[in-house]
């Protein structure tokens, strides 16, 4: 073959494969579900994780589960899902065995009018959970509302919890006001969207406008709905146990973004000082989600603390 045939054969390829790629651009601006789920799939098979489901009560909760060595049970915020953690996981999964639920009336799970989504209802759910798929001793880690689950179930299975991991948690009131409480608005413009985002991120990800656009579908779609669940979280048992914390006898680290704007953190350090022996970690110019925004800095900080537990 010459070598000019060989050129018009090589840009000939590029061209298809150019072509292919917008091709495959096109259809992910186009359908933004596909282009999420091949985001999903790609951290899923950085981190190891498999999906998987289990039936509680009649009840299906998905979950991923990746790793091996001792139980880490990882829970996602309020508005999240299971892949909240999956980044993160990544350093994890070599280490432990990594387990990711949905946390009910979220994810992919059934939005049932019949169940107490309260933090103490979620936590003796979450107990059923793990104890059906045969973890009965793990370490607990949870984000926002995922950390006041966590600190809810510390208190009241102890036996089960082999240390606990607070991230930018809820369940403890530093100032006047009512926590969760009902939204105004979902959002309804890009624009509100990135103004939401701010308030999370201090440096935030970029975002396509379509998946913006979909984001806030979901948003209007379950306005109502999570409002409900807002309720349930304001009346529950353990809605607020500032009160109760010197009972959290599991080594626990609180781990904070220095610039949540969500759960300010005066929370992680009345966290901190209420459980004795507790670890305080800050990152500095970070938010609400240190597990999006610095995956590796989080998992690194939950490794250092691990291997700091006696045997």
């Amino acid at each position: 073959m010459t070598g000019t045939r060989k050129q018009k054969l090589l840009i000939g390829v590029v061209l298809v494969l150019v072509v292919a790629a917008l091709g495959c651009y096109a259809a992910i601006m186009a359908f933004p579900e596909l282009g999420l789920a091949l985001v999903r799939m790609q951290y899923e098979r950085a981190s190891g994780v498999t999906a998987k489901s289990a039936v509680v009560d009649g009840y299906t909760i998905p979950y991923y589960e990746g790793g091996s060595g001792e139980p880490l049970v990882m829970i996602h915020g309020f508005g999240d899902s299971r892949i909240s953690f999956v980044q993160c996981a990544k350093w994890l999964t070599p280490k432990y065995r990594v387990i990711l639920p949905d946390v009910p009336g979220f994810g992919d799970t059934a939005q049932d009018e019949k169940l107490d989504y309260g933090a103490h209802a979620q936590s003796e759910r979450m107990h059923k959970f793990l104890h059906q798929i045969g973890v009965d001793k793990f370490h607990l880690a949870g984000n926002s509302m995922g950390g006041h689950i966590a600190a809810s179930y510390a208190l009241k299975y102890p036996e089960d919890v082999l240390s606990l991991i607070l991230i930018d948690a809820a369940g403890v009131k530093v100032k006047e006001g009512m926590p969760y409480a009902d939204a105004d608005k979902p959002a309804g413009t890009p624009e509100e969207f990135d103004a939401y985002m701010d308030k999370v991120f201090v440096q935030k990800p970029p975002i396509p406008d379509s998946f913006k656009r979909y984001f806030i579908k979901q948003a209007q779609k379950n306005f109502a709905w999570q409002n409900r669940i807002r309720a349930d979280l304001r009346k529950s048992p353990d809605a607020i146990f500032n009160d109760r914390l010197s009972n959290i006898k599991a080594p626990t680290l609180v781990l904070w973004g220095d610039r949540d704007q969500l759960i300010e953190l005066a929370v992680g350090e009345a966290y901190h000082a209420g459980i004795a022996g507790s670890k305080f970690v800050v990152f500095k110019d970070c938010g609400h989600s240190p597990q999006y925004e610095r995956p590796k800095e989080t998992a690194d900080a939950i490794v250092a603390f691990l291997s700091e537990i006696p045997k």
